[in-house]
């Protein structure tokens, strides 16, 4: 692989999030004042992993806020992040030879040692393809965030595509070695996405009423930390979570270390933006989830 001195731009910095940085800064901490109001003496430290929302911070930013704030006592050497493609149609984990990772609120150092182990390793379902990385919004709207929370981490950015239950057995045999206390698992994705334009409508009356059932079933598979169970609901209620593929990665690792023995899942937060626009006609859903140490 050719290790190329680069940093990766933002692209929707001022769309998703604020572009300068001392409103960026702002918000975040507004958002975060009102998480720690919330947190109600919830105890941290050892947080594992977190399930996060990426749309624009007016929607989902209070949600993946809360979440990030159950951590907020830890620190981390690095931090995987596995992000779903909007823009680039590709099947398993996607690594980029980016030296940085840039945010208005400054650089993140990638762990170009545990890129190059991932994309070196034997697995083929695991490619360097920075296109992937370039315009992908999953990913870069975390990265302010865990700025705010987190100091002097490390960064390893993965893409995810397409993946079936075999293929998240692999990739979690190859990403495995980075689950320890060292290392922050990020998993980015939204809930379901209800309405025409997402060619997703299974259900016409009571609509806030059954995309919480609907969000809450996918979430207790999560809690459940159940893999296959997981895989079967998306599977047959086609729900449109987004980062499913991320998820299913994270549930094959926490399925080969036993997590049901040694991890716990919370639901920390969860909202839709029907509830702030009014609007369930086009409405996306939001939860946060925190994995713990038992």
């Amino acid at each position: 692989m050719t290790f190329s001195s680069k940093v990766r731009q933002p692209a929707v910095a001022g769309q998703f999030y604020e572009g300068d940085p001392a409103r960026l800064h702002s918000v975040i901490e507004s958002m975060k004042e009102n998480a720690l109001k919330s947190a109600n003496g919830q105890k941290t430290g050892s947080v594992r992993a977190v399930i996060l929302p990426h749309a624009g911070y007016v929607y989902s930013g209070q949600t993946a806020t809360t979440t990030i704030s159950v951590a907020r006592e830890k620190t981390y050497k690095r931090i995987l992040v596995i992000a779903p493609t909007h823009q680039v149609p590709m099947q398993g984990l996607a690594t980029a030879d980016y030296s940085d990772y840039r945010t208005p609120l400054g650089n993140i150092p990638v762990d170009r040692e545990a890129v190059d182990k991932i994309s070196s390793c034997d697995c083929p379902f695991i490619q360097e393809l920075n296109e992937a990385h370039a315009d992908e919004h999953s990913l870069e709207v975390e990265l302010p965030l865990l700025q705010s929370f987190f100091n002097d981490f490390k960064l390893i950015p993965l893409i995810c595509g397409s993946i079936n239950i075999e293929m998240a057995n692999a990739l979690a045999d190859t990403l495995i070695d980075f689950w320890n206390e060292d290392t922050l698992w990020v998993i980015s994705s939204d809930f379901t996405h209800y309405g025409h334009s997402f060619n997703y409508v299974p259900f016409a009356k009571d609509i806030p009423e059954n995309l919480s059932k609907l969000d809450h079933g996918a979430a207790d598979k999560i809690l459940s930390l159940d893999f296959k169970g997981f895989d079967e609901y998306i599977n047959s209620t086609g729900a449109t979570v987004c980062g499913a593929n991320p998820i299913r990665i994270l549930l094959a690792v926490l399925d080969k270390i036993k997590g049901k023995e040694t991890v716990k899942a919370e639901l920390a937060a969860y909202a839709t933006s029907g509830e702030m626009s009014g609007d369930y006609s086009h409405c996306v859903s939001y939860a946060g989830i925190v994995f713990c140490d038992k």
